[in-house]
């Protein structure tokens, strides 16, 4: 057992000493003697603040024709003319607070395959002050025999935000300039 031991010591040693002296040359740019600029760029995104809001419908006095329809809404006035409540006994409806809050709601024309619209992610461009938001829809393969019209709300802060720009996947859809 002792011997082992020693002879691990020994390799060790060995694989120490071998180490010619040789001066290792450093890789990095911010070295004193290094004439390669740096550039740095910080990151001017960051994680958007988005509420998400359930318990509403679009109302069918609303015909949807393009594949993704996108609103801006700052009122409630305006929020009540396209949105009805869906309340039920076990529900809670999200409220927005038109005050410090603009919704973006996502629609789609009515479907038979249960589609669900989902935010897959907001970002916020503080460099530009602007809003970056990317959704996705998702159907079942399966038809229903009844229709839905999907929908998406969600709020998000009143910031001084000048454009949001929505995404369908990665395909630009909509780009809306707003005066907040």
């Amino acid at each position: 057992m002792h011997f082992k031991r020693i002879l691990l010591a020994i390799g060790t040693l060995a694989a120490i000493s071998c180490n010619n002296g040789n001066k290792t040359v450093s890789n990095d740019s911010t070295a004193a003697d290094s004439d390669t600029a740096l550039t740095v760029a910080p990151n001017t995104n960051s994680q958007l603040d988005v509420k998400p809001l359930s318990g509403y419908f679009l109302k069918n006095t609303i015909t949807v024709n393009d594949s993704l329809t996108f609103w801006l809404i700052d009122n409630q006035t305006s929020f009540d003319s396209l949105f009805g409540m869906a309340k039920t006994m076990n529900n809670t409806i999200d409220k927005p607070d038109f005050g410090t809050q603009i919704v973006v709601a996502a629609t789609m024309p009515p479907t038979f395959y249960g589609t669900q619209i989902q935010l897959e992610s907001a970002l916020s461009d503080d460099a530009n002050n602007n809003a970056i938001l990317h959704f996705v829809a998702t159907s079942n393969p399966d038809k229903s025999s009844a229709s839905t019209v999907p929908l998406w709300l969600g709020a998000v802060p009143k910031t001084g935000k000048s454009t949001f720009q929505l995404y369908t996947g990665d395909q630009l859809t909509k780009t809306i300039t707003t005066q907040q």
